[in-house]
């Protein structure tokens, strides 16, 4: 058992991990190639920009599968708010991708305090330091979909349903991103968490390993 989990966590860390190179050189052509000479001239050939995205997998993949739980936490900061942004763009504003996000975070940290043989203390200490991390990170996407909402001209625009109609004035707007801003920080901040917590119990026969 404990085999099968060590190449299937094997198998998570290198998607996680090796998608980043991928995905950054993909549209990091996209957007130069856009800037430059307009939206029309995206196509196929694109994808040529994964070959660079490849080779640097090659390199450093391995490398960074087993050193995942000794990476530091800035570096571990930056590889979250990377894929913080791509499942807002991917889920269109709509972040629901980010609590996946978060759910992978809560059991990378359970892992990571397995490995390191911390106590209790510590580990709630760190735990509560990622949600609190993950959850101002789902603040700053929040800032993002606003941005988004007032360059998309919400304000001023009707929602009609079958049973209710209303128009998004700017105090319906405020209420409605305030609102639904903070139950989705605080939800992402007890997810985190309450996941970390139950990854580490259900998880002892590994503990170390």
């Amino acid at each position: 058992m404990t085999n099968i989990f060590r190449v299937i966590e094997t198998l998570i860390l290198g998607a996680i991990f090796g998608f980043v190179p991928l995905v950054f050189c993909l549209l990091t052509t996209m957007v130069i190639a856009s800037m430059l000479f307009g939206p029309r001239v995206l196509g196929p050939w694109v994808l040529w920009s994964l070959v660079a995205g490849i080779i640097v997998d090659v390199f450093l993949l391995k490398k960074c599968v087993r050193n995942a739980y000794q990476m530091s936490n800035k570096t571990l900061a930056i590889l979250y708010l990377f894929y913080s942004v791509v499942a807002l763009g991917m889920c269109m504003g709509i972040p629901i991708g980010n609590f996946s996000l978060c759910i992978a975070a809560g059991i990378y940290t359970a892992r990571r305090m397995q490995l390191s043989g911390a106590d209790g203390d510590i580990s709630r200490r760190y735990f509560k330091k990622t949600a609190v991390f993950c959850a101002a990170v789902m603040a700053l996407m929040c800032c993002l979909i606003t941005l988004w909402a007032i360059a998309g001209q919400m304000i001023g625009s009707k929602y009609e349903t079958p049973w209710f109609s209303f128009t998004f004035t700017i105090p319906v707007f405020t209420a409605v991103v305030l609102t639904g801003g903070a139950v989705v920080v605080l939800l992402q901040y007890f997810l985190t968490s309450s996941v970390a917590k139950l990854a580490f119990k259900l998880l002892p026969a590994i503990r170390g390993s």
